[in-house]
């Protein structure tokens, strides 16, 4: 399971806000906005921190009639947060009308985690107060098991339950787990807490830390150690600018989930659409949507940094496909450094007939940046047009790669290696995980992926 830091953003004001964030030189850290922060400073905090590239979860927990909940989340559905709250003390009737009105008219929504019991509850106070006799650990199951038959997609809870919930509601359910200290920390007026490797280790999915953030000497340096005892390592792990999305075990279903949330890849297999090529396909897939999204931009162009460096270190140079890598070819380059170029489908008929743009040396190792590969046709005519030119190709990343038989044959038959941030199979389990299509339909979209032109997948005959 992939693991992120969320900031618990607690100030009383706008200004403070934003000049903590600006320490964060190069990291958009995901945080969160509670109600203290967002009662002082309205939407417009919200939209500020989205627009400055940050994920955002909302805070605001929600709990009133079905009626007023769900009028309430269809205003909050505008403000773009990432993850949105409510209680599931508040009923399945309330959860389920709170998930039918933050759903926007194009199907699109935020995250809804409902709370279960806060971890400033003890058993004490839950028995004595709240006139609960179960054990802690009951309760929160069930109100977990209940946000899960509502439709939601995690809950709030303590690391101390996140593994049980995990059982019980599968490991798709996602756990955000606020009560996290370091070990030579101060509790403050959490009870049931853990360190961030404890919390880890537990099974959590993200882990919310204020105070020993925000109050530190050095918040920079408290984050990064709160990402260094609790988020994976290696280059598939979620750093500083990329948070992942619910059942994400590596950067691939994270990307996976982020390309289904602004609709770059959407499936729809009991209305196909219709290829170029006359081929019914299930699945439409637009990559270039990303640029327009800043988070996601930043999560897609520290990936393909991340696999640059990790599978192509020697790399002197990042050349884009024409139209579609070019955009991310210069981000990607900006961040690591490196010289850009592109290569045209044809040369140009003016001018110096240019087919390559941009500086390319003899014997200069590149890589080349696409933005999704299907039979592979395409990227495979910019290597062969850059070995002629003289470079060497170490060869390719891109963001996404339906995996088709063809395509790999082809890069296997020209020796071109290709790393993808994400793959149709772990978009298309990312899709039945969060509800977009049924997990029936996983099998249907692989059986298109193994043969295109069989199309018995269709109508759910396979």
């Amino acid at each position: 399971m992939g693991k992120d830091v969320i900031i618990a953003c607690d100030f009383e004001s706008a200004e403070k806000t934003l000049a903590f964030l600006d320490r964060f030189t190069g990291r958009r850290p995901f945080v969160k906005i509670g109600m203290e922060l967002f009662y002082a400073a309205g939407p417009a905090i919200v939209r500020e921190i989205k627009r400055r590239g940050h994920k955002i979860f909302l805070d605001l927990k929600l709990h009133d009639i079905p009626n007023t909940v769900k009028k309430t989340m269809a205003v909050l559905s505008g403000l773009d947060a990432d993850i949105v709250n409510l209680h599931a003390a508040g009923t399945r009737r309330m959860m389920e009308a709170a998930l039918e009105g933050l759903t926007r008219p194009d199907g699109t929504r935020p995250l809804l985690i409902a709370v279960t019991q806060l971890t400033s509850t003890d058993r004490q106070s839950l028995e004595e107060e709240l006139l609960i006799r179960e054990p802690m650990e009951d309760v929160v199951l069930r109100y977990a098991q209940n946000a899960a038959d509502a439709g939601l997609d995690g809950v709030v809870c303590s690391p101390l339950e996140a593994r049980r919930v995990h059982e019980v509601c599968g490991s798709g359910f996602l756990t955000v787990t606020p009560g996290v200290r370091f070990a030579d920390g101060e509790k403050g007026d959490q009870k049931r807490v853990m360190t961030p490797a404890q919390a880890k280790a537990a099974g959590a999915d993200y882990i919310v830390v204020g105070r020993p953030i925000t109050q530190a000497d050095d918040p920079v340096a408290a984050y990064e150690r709160c990402l260094a005892e609790f988020a994976d390592d290696g280059p598939e792990a979620v750093s500083g600018g990329c948070s992942p999305a619910p059942g994400t075990e590596t950067l691939k279903t994270k990307i996976a989930a982020d390309l289904l949330q602004i609709r770059a890849v959407f499936f729809r297999p009991d209305e196909p659409f219709t290829w170029a090529s006359g081929i019914k396909s299930p699945v439409y897939c637009d990559n270039r949507l990303t640029l327009s999204d800043p988070a996601v931009r930043t999560d897609v162009e520290e990936g393909l940094a991340a696999l640059i460096r990790t599978h192509y270190p020697e790399a002197e140079a990042l050349m884009g496909t024409s139209t579609a890598g070019i955009a991310h070819a210069a981000i990607t380059a900006q961040l690591m450094g490196l010289p850009m170029g592109y290569v045209r489908s044809g040369a140009k008929d003016h001018g110096r007939r240019n087919q390559i743009e941009g500086r390319l040396e003899s014997g200069q190792k590149v890589v080349v940046v696409e933005d999704l590969i299907s039979t592979g046709g395409s990227v495979l005519e910019v290597v062969e047009v850059l070995r002629a030119a003289g470079a060497e190709v170490l060869g390719i990343v891109s963001i996404f790669t339906y995996g088709m038989k063809k395509g790999l044959e082809r890069l296997a038959a020209a020796q071109v290696k290709n790393v993808s941030l994400t793959d149709f199979d772990t978009v298309a389990q990312a899709a039945a995980d969060r509800g977009y299509i049924r997990p029936a339909d996983v099998a249907r979209l692989i059986a298109f992926r193994n043969d295109p032109s069989d199309e018995s997948w269709i109508g759910g005959a396979i």
